[in-house]
């Protein structure tokens, strides 16, 4: 009987010491190092900064991202992570993007050769990323939605 009230008391001051998980945020992109960039694509390497608010490190799941130029889907962005991310601290969040811009102007080959030469030009692009960043501690996990506008310098 003693065990059995022992193992209620147990189980009760470990869920009671549970604190919920507060979303991380994307704060900017970082670190983007062009692999190719031509009229048709660009593909980079770039860091996603994320604020890890909470009082204890999350581990990083997976980040199932895409990427949009003038609301068209240029990238898919799928990737696994078996990493953690600090406790009250920002971390880089290693992705690799390859954007089809031939995606932007099928229909309007002038305006993508407009928009690819603005691409050069300006050496930057803005890209809205839409989807789902998982976190989590243990068996916690928490899908943190994302639907923010960055520009990439490249």
């Amino acid at each position: 009987m003693n065990f059995k009230l022992l193992f209620i008391l147990i189980i009760v001051s470990f869920l009671g010491a549970c604190t919920s998980i507060e979303e991380p945020t994307l704060e900017r992109i970082e670190d983007v190092e062009v692999l190719t960039m031509n009229k048709s694509k660009v593909e980079i390497n770039a860091s996603m900064i994320l604020n890890n608010p909470n009082s204890f490190a999350l581990d990083l799941d997976k980040a199932d991202l895409t990427a949009l130029i003038d609301d068209v889907e240029i990238a898919d962005i799928d990737q696994t992570y078996e990493t953690s991310m600090p406790a009250d601290s920002e971390f880089k969040m290693p992705v690799y993007i390859n954007m089809d811009l031939d995606k932007l102007y099928n229909d309007n080959p002038l305006q993508a050769l407009a928009k690819g030469l603005e691409i050069m030009s300006d050496r930057k692009l803005d890209v809205k990323f839409q989807g789902t960043i998982k976190v989590g501690k243990g068996i916690a996990k928490v899908s943190v939605n994302v639907d923010q506008k960055e520009t990439v310098n490249f």
